[in-house]
């Protein structure tokens, strides 16, 4: 007699440790990040390229601080301050608040359970780190810089961790306690 199991199957995905999606997000940043390094020009018409580091800066923040992903958040921000012709350390900054600003926010609420925290502590980071881009460069251009292509560059970030949030997930699971899951 076969006894059939009311457990549906678990997705390879969800069966993967932290260190390889940590792995497999880092090299969605660097393939995606990549492109974003060169002229961003379609048929005459710019393109907003998203600043793919935030991405795992904030999905990867939702389990809480570990060394792991803030040396690869470190690597991808000194990539962008050489890129972007910006003091050496300004991304480092910049992706390394916005991640703890994650890893907080994970810890205070039930990001995994709550649907308007999970959809809202993105935008208000995403925003956050945004809003202290453009201050950085305004503070060191000594003048306001453009805010529209920064904004065009914030809804393109949006839109794609919107798609992709789960490559960025390391896999804690509900009810497990912030840091455990890396």
């Amino acid at each position: 007699m076969s006894r059939s199991s009311s457990r549906p199957n678990r997705s390879l995905w969800s069966q993967t440790g932290p260190t390889p999606r940590l792995l497999f997000g880092a090299f969605a940043i660097a393939a995606i990040g990549l492109p974003g390094l060169t002229p961003r020009e379609f048929f005459g018409f710019s393109i907003a390229w998203p600043y793919a580091a935030l991405w795992g800066a904030v999905g990867w923040g939702r389990v809480g601080l570990s060394v792991r992903p803030m040396i690869l958040l470190i690597i991808f921000g000194l990539v962008q301050d050489v890129t972007f012709h910006a003091p050496i350390g300004c991304f480092v900054i910049l992706n390394l608040l916005a991640y703890g600003a994650s890893a907080a926010i994970a810890d205070m609420f039930d990001v995994m359970n709550e649907p308007l925290i999970a959809i809202l502590s993105p935008i208000l980071l995403f925003s956050g780190a945004f809003l202290l881009l453009w201050l950085m460069a305004s503070t060191l251009e000594d003048h306001a810089v453009r805010v529209l292509p920064l904004v065009a560059s914030l809804m393109t970030t949006g839109l794609v961790y919107a798609v992709l949030n789960k490559v960025f997930d390391l896999g804690r699971l509900p009810g497990e306690s912030v840091g455990q899951a890396s």
